[in-house]
């Protein structure tokens, strides 16, 4: 299934090491992944939302504010970049 993670760290715990801890989990937690932006992803993983939310916790503080949704195929980008499009196009809704 594939899912829209998005994720915000909050102060004190937004340094660039707890970024960078989060997205090592992110790229090694889930089968196949696609960076989108700063602090969201695309994610292939047999888990549903819930179950990746729940999984996320554990890499992530008390503070912090995560949403992970499912995407069913219908999405549509601008200036988004040939590797990111082409990550898309190649997955099963």
């Amino acid at each position: 299934m594939i899912h829209v993670l998005a994720y915000d760290l909050k102060q004190p715990n937004d340094t660039p090491e707890d970024y960078q801890r989060v997205i090592a989990a992110i790229k090694s937690e889930f089968s196949s992944w696609c960076h989108v932006e700063q602090s969201v992803w695309v994610i292939d993983t047999w888990m549903d939302a819930g179950q990746a939310r729940d999984h996320m916790k554990q890499f992530l503080n008390p503070r912090d504010v995560c949403f992970v949704a499912r995407l069913q195929g219908n999405w549509g980008s601008w200036d988004f970049g040939d590797e990111r499009n082409r990550w898309l196009k190649a997955q099963k809704f």
